[in-house]
């Protein structure tokens, strides 16, 4: 096993999760995509909005998984004691700011409900159901998914502790999530685990063992990064071109040709960012990162909701994607460092002690100082 990450790339972590969120708010405030598999009869807008959101951006959920396996498994020994102490500090890092989240969003969803004139027609079962396992906020699925992985970790560090078990394991995994096979059942509207959350986070298991790999991507040269780009937007571009309409989210929309060139993006995107974001390992820029985990908490509903019905009485809407992705990451990073100032243990809570001023503190702000044993922007703090 190699020693440990460098310092360069625990910073290159910190900001490949600021990436990743940037690209999640673009997928849920795109507001126009192709309706018809044929790309000719698309708009430019939708065309624009497909190939970023709907192309570029779906690397953004493997990123965030593999870097939660990877600092997961980095500091497990193995034992039931590192299990439960790391268990333990999931109710704090995941499940509140899950709770918190899930909370304020169906308080907002019962009032809009209450001024819309509209029946809450459930019994107090289901509202209760919703309410801890399918909230309105969206977003909260994958932290959902990262307890399930968390629960499960000990099966998945024994199958990548031995190479025949770890090959067949990850291999089973890779097919399944290539051919999109989805295995595990419906939990409340939602698939109690992705298939592609499992693979990533299993790959960051199997990482551990090999940093070097990890280490040799960020330190790509220019010309092979810049041919990771054109090959990842000439996939992209390609299942595009093949099918416009794709659609692989709790949908069927696609064929085997598309299907396979999308996760083939998918797959040289995450090698790609990670080489870009070792390039961009700049001090404001790591110490923004703390703040995205914020962002990725409260970018959804209710705000997504309140941002449409504002912008829709002042831009059409097919449009807006392109006004409410800036204003949204500006304002919501801009509120992380006021709270930060002003509030700082209301946001420690929120965000499981994930913020500007703890991000500081953990990755150096130059490249030559310390870093910290985790990027406090992922969803999963070791």
């Amino acid at each position: 096993m190699d020693k440990d990450l460098s310092i360069e790339a625990k910073q290159t972590f910190s900001v490949v999760t600021l990436l990743a969120t940037i690209l999640v708010v673009g997928i849920h405030y795109k507001s126009d995509i192709p309706d018809q598999p044929s790309v000719a009869v698309a708009t430019w807008n939708q065309v624009a909005q497909e190939f970023w959101f709907g192309g570029i951006a779906r690397v953004a959920v493997p990123v965030f998984a593999f870097a939660a396996g990877l600092f997961y498994f980095r500091s497990d020994d193995g034992t039931f004691l590192s299990y439960r102490t790391k268990f333990a500090s999931r109710i704090r890092t995941v499940v509140i700011p899950f709770f918190i989240v899930a909370s304020l969003a169906m308080v907002f969803w019962l009032l809009v409900r209450r001024v819309e004139g509209k029946p809450i027609d459930m019994t107090a079962a289901e509202f209760v159901r919703m309410w801890l396992l399918r909230p309105p906020a969206e977003q909260l699925w994958f932290l959902r998914d990262l307890m399930v992985l968390v629960t499960i970790a000990p099966i998945i560090r024994w199958c990548c502790q031995r190479r025949l078990c770890r090959d067949v394991f990850v291999g089973a995994i890779m097919i399944t999530w290539v051919f999109d096979a989805q295995v595990f059942p419906m939990v409340a509207g939602w698939r109690l685990l992705q298939m592609e959350t499992l693979l990533f986070f299993t790959l960051g298991c199997v990482a551990v063992s090999n940093f070097h790999l990890i280490e040799g991507v960020g330190q790509s040269s220019g010309r092979l990064v810049a041919t990771g780009w054109l090959l990842w937007a000439s996939l992209v571009a390609a299942r595009m071109g093949v099918r416009a309409d794709f659609d692989i989210w709790y949908a069927d929309d696609h064929n085997l040709i598309d299907l396979l060139l999308h996760q083939a993006s998918i797959l040289v995107g995450v090698v790609t960012l990670f080489a870009t974001a070792w390039r961009l390992r700049r001090p404001w820029i790591i110490r923004l990162s703390g703040g995205s985990f914020f962002v990725y908490l409260v970018h959804e509903f209710p705000l997504r909701a309140v941002a449409h019905r504002i912008s829709d009485r002042l831009i059409d809407h097919d449009y807006s994607c392109w006004i409410l992705t800036p204003i949204v990451l500006i304002g919501c990073y801009w509120a992380v460092v006021v709270l930060n100032r002003f509030a700082p243990r209301a946001l420690a809570l929120l965000t499981g002690g994930r913020a500007p001023s703890s991000q500081r503190k953990r990755s150096p702000i130059s490249s030559s100082s310390s870093s910290s044993s985790l990027p406090p922007t992922q969803p999963s703090a070791s």
